[in-house]
């Protein structure tokens, strides 16, 4: 009898052995896979490319607004549809001011007088068109009776035309000077004038 109990105690304890075994291999599983859980994780998240930071086309400008103060014809009797200049800076391409028709052009010139509310360095005038043929330059000034500065060469006038000021001239008022005219219209049309300078 004393045989047998101790030969039951032995089993007993044998599959007690087991049992613990079990329980310690079945825990050290469960942590190894919530430790490589964790890791595969945090290296998703670190190999995650970022986004680049969108920026505009040009970070350096920013656009001035224009104001319209009419025409400025030193060499006729100073007026040059006036009531029309608002219309090159209203953003709207379908509408423009427009020079007098010309049968002979025999001004150096004749401008859209517009106004940017203050001194500010001035970098680059836009000037569109809807009549090819003509050409104009920028002129920049202080006050709205002159003097007017040259700050750019003469260009063609043909769909948008970039002025681009070199010097980067401090002035309110901006001038687009027409220097020539379309042969065949005899006038030219300015749909929109948009200035840029310096951003801040």
């Amino acid at each position: 009898m004393n045989r047998y109990m101790s030969r039951l105690l032995a089993a007993g304890a044998l599959v007690a052995f087991f049992v613990v075994l079990f329980v310690i291999v079945t825990s050290s599983r469960n942590d190894n896979d919530s430790t490589t859980t964790t890791t595969s994780t945090r290296t998703r998240a670190r190999t995650t490319p970022t986004r680049p930071t969108t920026t505009t086309r040009n970070p350096g400008t920013s656009r001035l607004k224009l104001g319209a103060v009419g025409a400025w014809d030193p060499e006729g009797d100073g007026h040059e549809n006036d009531d029309l200049a608002p219309l090159a800076v209203d953003g709207e391409t379908t509408t423009f001011w427009k020079t007098e028709r010309y049968h002979s052009f025999r001004k150096s010139g004749v401008g859209l007088l517009l106004d940017a509310r203050r001194a500010r360095p001035i970098t680059r005038v836009n000037v569109s068109t809807d009549t090819a043929g003509a050409s104009a330059e920028i002129q920049v000034g202080r006050n709205p009776t002159g003097p007017f500065h040259l700050v750019t060469a003469a260009e063609p006038l043909t769909g948008t035309t970039v002025f681009r000021l070199a010097k980067k001239p401090i002035g309110r008022y901006v001038v687009v000077w027409i220097t020539a005219l379309p042969p065949s219209a005899g006038e030219a049309h300015v749909t929109e004038v948009r200035a840029f300078g310096p951003a801040g």
